[in-house]
């Protein structure tokens, strides 16, 4: 499961970074996004979304190191739950801009984003709490040892092959749901 969790939080992450920085064009986005719909004062936004970045992409990498494990998970969750917070002002300030958490998004921030981070935070405690030292080996990192021991692998690689198909899915959520939503006037113009 710890696998499961790692990939998930490792495959978010990374994707969100990734989607900001895919050149010049995405972060001017990504930049002019945070100071007009996120509420970043203009003269702040630049150097918020150079942190935000490297904050998602240091999450990624660390969940993936055992000894780093349990703090890209914390990190990870104090993210989430900033992220969250983020969310529900522009919700409350009728914020009509799609949203920019995994490039250009489809839909102003919403429920579908603020679910989307609940189930993102409950793995993030869960991935947490899995590579605590309560979990690791006597040396404290990584899984325990029978994790791995008797033919494990399979299952650690299973684990983490659903845990990157999950993140896929939640990453794509917003599109998933369209598919399901009945067509309007406004959708065809």
């Amino acid at each position: 499961m710890a696998f499961g969790c790692q990939a998930i939080v490792a495959v978010t992450f990374a994707y969100s970074a990734t989607t900001k920085v895919a050149g010049r064009a995405a972060f001017a986005d990504f930049r002019g996004w945070l100071s007009s719909a996120a509420g970043v004062p203009a003269h702040a936004a630049a150097p918020v979304a150079a942190v935000m970045v490297a904050l998602e992409a240091a999450t990624a990498v660390a969940v993936l190191v055992p000894v780093l494990a349990p703090a890209g998970f914390v990190l990870a969750a104090l993210l989430l739950a900033v992220f969250s917070a983020g969310v529900r002002s522009m919700m409350r300030r009728r914020v009509g801009v799609p949203c920019r958490c995994f490039g250009k998004g489809r839909r102003p921030p919403g429920v579908l984003h603020l679910l989307r981070n609940g189930a993102l935070f409950a793995v993030a405690a869960a991935g947490g709490v899995l590579a605590s030292p309560l979990f690791a080996d006597s040396a404290g990192a990584g899984p325990p040892p029978t994790v791995l021991a008797n033919g494990g692998e399979g299952a650690a690689l299973l684990a983490a092959v659903a845990g990157g198909t999950a993140a896929l899915l939640l990453i794509n959520l917003e599109e998933i749901v369209a598919l399901y939503r009945p067509r309007t006037t406004r959708d065809n113009p």
